[in-house]
């Protein structure tokens, strides 16, 4: 390669950083204005996070009863549940 050529080479790869530096801006800034939209209780801000709050809060609870459950207890309303959904199932 010449100096032309690496000169040429070096340009071009300063252009292309050039623009990848300002999309990354670019991206920031939507990123910033998305959480702010979140934030402000934008589209889906609100109810998602209330939504996720109380699944989590029932997730807990459940959690709490089934450590008082013995193991055997579990397993058999495990069954009754399938053979109810089976029978509800087959009705249809």
């Amino acid at each position: 390669m010449t100096d032309k050529d690496i000169r040429n080479e070096l340009e071009e790869l300063k252009e292309q950083l050039a623009s990848l530096s300002r999309s990354g801006e670019a991206g920031q800034q939507a990123d910033a204005a998305a959480e702010q939209q979140d934030e402000a209780g934008g589209p889906a801000g609100g109810w998602l996070k209330d939504i996720l709050k109380q699944a989590e809060e029932l997730w807990s609870g459940l959690d709490l009863q089934l450590k008082d459950v013995p193991a055997k207890t579990a397993l058999v309303i495990f069954a009754l549940g399938v053979l109810t959904g089976r029978l509800l199932s087959r009705r249809e």
